[in-house]
């Protein structure tokens, strides 16, 4: 939105990342759109976390609340496949911000990124789908 002439937006994703979000605005304002394209990219690999597996706001709630934000305590109990899809949140969570040099990388390491987003998306199902196989024993 910044590249077409907008002076800002509001987004829920501001909540989990605002580091990131913040980065895409300067770099944006200076004139450096390739990277904050790249930061855009990433953070739509953290909205599909935050939005596909939870009813909304809930995910992004739940981001938010891994960074240390609390805003309250959601509408319902989290179901087991709700759990299960936090931990998939968090790691991809603390990739992105291991990326802005906030926190370290996680031990079950990061995807590969070569900063190109449809080969970067592909390393990363591919790094997902191994650590599934590895957490039921198959790998």
């Amino acid at each position: 939105m910044l590249m077409i002439g907008c002076d800002g937006g509001t987004h829920a994703s501001s909540n989990a990342v605002p580091e990131v979000t913040r980065r895409m605005y300067e770099l944006s304002v200076a004139g450096n759109y390739a990277e904050a394209m790249q930061w855009q990219y990433r953070i739509l690999e953290l909205f599909d976390a935050m939005l596909f597996p939870f009813e909304f706001p809930d995910g992004f709630r739940a981001a938010a609340e891994l960074r240390g934000f609390r805003f309250g305590s959601g509408r319902q109990p989290k179901t087991s496949a709700q759990r299960s899809d936090s931990a998939a949140l968090a790691s991809v969570l603390q990739c992105i911000l291991a990326d802005v040099e906030l926190v370290g990388r996680p031990a079950a390491g990061c995807a590969p990124r070569i900063q190109q987003a449809s080969v970067d998306k592909v390393e990363q199902v591919v790094l997902e789908v191994m650590r599934e196989l590895e957490k039921r024993g198959v790998f």
